[in-house]
């Protein structure tokens, strides 16, 4: 660019002694003020474009997000906090019934199941370890056992490469879910390529609390055979997962602004603002040697803003409101929950909670029910549910079954309130039904095969019980 300038330039300076110019020289003067003129345009206009613009720096979205900034958001923002738990809520909704056996006598191993739900809250373990895993890129389950040794030492029953050994028989004290903020893994990882656990986590690093509501704590280094690695939504790692808030954390800050700005708004809007002007009569007064008391304005203005005073002695001076600026935020909040419902893939409203989520249409429902069945067997039960289990076996806290199943329950069951209502919407639609007359139109099988969508056998014992009763009826009246 510089280049052009300076040819232009110096072309121009050729011209500047001569007073007459050729044809020739005037259409090459022309050509070059012409590219100068484009050139100045071009440049303008690339400056008002400004093409190299970075709009995440002008919105101030951050260029990496770290564990604790994941950590903070969860902890100070309710829909955050509502996005990390909501999967792992509608999941363990129901926890899944573990047995040997689908036959009715116990075996030892259901009997001992039963014994350790019972004086260890597994299920509420795994479910808080499932939503503090998705805080971050993975969680931990510390296994606490009775077997006498530190936690950085290898529990028995397992090798290194995780396959069993001979183990005595252990007893649970307790499950601690961790997040990622609490639980460092330590480097290095297993680093034998022909170890099935290869890449996987040896040691971590876990931070205690000392007592409640102390803020001293504690490093301990775990052994990975005390711990269950849980890391939701994997890609191309087996320790490392996506944290839940990572795709939508943008957003999270959109709305905080939209939020925090709207009750600045409205805070502020409460009070008007003030103007103070010179009466007619100061300013005939004349300006010479007029002086304003700013003093005694403030003073006024702090006890008629501040106190239970309504009044206000001005001398001189008026007063004037004026009208505040307020927007309905609204309309930009819910755009953004709803950006932010299809980023997670989760119906706009089961996101906003429990009351909102009974007006979700049949389809939502259904759609989402089926993605919370197949994280159920997917992920929870595979990478999960079995995993603590068989470590349990194996640690010998559970003796050796042939086999177990993880049966989820079935999450499309129909609920007493909704069996209430369907038996009343179908008794209220039949009772029309007859009232109307409509059986001219459809005769009743049909009706209730068709339109009650009720099966065969059901149509004809409602039928038969129907004819039965006005056959008794007729029969008490002769």
């Amino acid at each position: 660019m510089a280049t052009k300038r300076t040819q232009a330039t110096r072309a121009a300076s050729e011209f500047s002694g001569r007073r007459t110019l050729s044809k020739a020289q005037f259409e090459q003067l022309r050509t070059l003020l012409a590219n100068q003129a484009y050139t100045l345009r071009r440049e303008t206009i690339d400056a008002l474009l400004n093409t190299t613009r970075d709009v995440d720096e002008e919105c101030q979205y951050p260029a990496t997000i770290a564990v604790s900034d994941y950590q903070a958001m969860y902890e100070r923002m309710g829909l955050a906090a509502r996005i990390v738990s909501l999967w792992p809520d509608e999941c363990w909704k129901q926890p899944p019934e573990v047995y040997e056996t689908e036959e009715s006598d116990t075996t030892p191993f259901e009997e001992a199941w039963r014994r350790l739900c019972e004086s260890v809250p597994v299920w509420d373990a795994m479910h808080r370890a499932d939503i503090l895993s998705g805080i971050g890129r993975y969680g931990v389950l510390l296994l606490g056992l009775d077997d006498g040794k530190e936690l950085s030492e290898p529990a028995d029953g397992l090798d290194e490469r995780g396959e069993r050994t001979a183990a005595g028989e252990r007893s649970l004290l307790y499950l601690k879910p961790v997040s990622e903020n609490s639980a460092t893994i330590e480097t290095p990882k297993q680093t034998d390529k022909t170890n099935p656990r290869y890449g996987l986590p040896l040691y971590y690093r876990i931070t205690f609390e000392n007592e409640a509501g102390s803020e001293t704590t504690t490093e301990v280094k775990v052994h990975w055979t005390r711990c269950i690695h849980l890391a939701d939504n994997r890609a191309d790692s087996d320790v490392y997962g996506v944290p839940r808030l990572r795709d939508v954390y943008n957003d999270l800050l959109d709305l905080k602004k939209v939020s925090g700005g709207a009750s600045e708004m409205f805070w502020k809007g409460g009070f008007p603002g003030y103007s103070f002007e010179l009466t007619p009569e100061a300013q005939k007064a004349g300006t010479e040697g007029l002086t304003v008391d700013l003093d005694s304005i403030k003073e006024q203005m702090l006890l008629y803003s501040e106190g239970l005073q309504r009044w206000m002695y001005l001398t001189g001076i008026t007063m004037k409101d004026h009208a505040p600026q307020i927007a309905d935020p609204s309309g930009n909040l819910e755009w953004k929950v709803k950006l932010i419902a299809m980023a997670k893939g989760v119906p706009y409203r089961l996101l906003l909670g429990t009351e909102e989520a009974r007006l979700a249409g049949a389809q939502d429902k259904r759609a989402w029910n089926e993605r919370v069945q197949r994280r159920r067997n997917g992920y929870l039960t595979a990478m999960v549910v079995r995993p603590c289990i068989d470590r349990l076996i194996a640690l010998g806290v559970l003796p050796e079954p042939e086999r177990y199943t993880v049966a989820w329950p079935d999450i499309e069951a129909t609920t007493e309130a909704e069996v209430a209502s369907v038996a009343k919407d179908m008794t209220e639609a039949m009772a029309k039904y007859v009232v109307g007359g409509v059986d001219a139109l459809v005769p009743p099988r049909q009706y209730l095969t068709t339109v009650l969508k009720m099966t065969d056998e059901q149509a004809d014992a409602i039928l038969a019980a129907a004819e039965q009763a006005e056959a008794e009826m007729d029969a008490e009246e002769d």
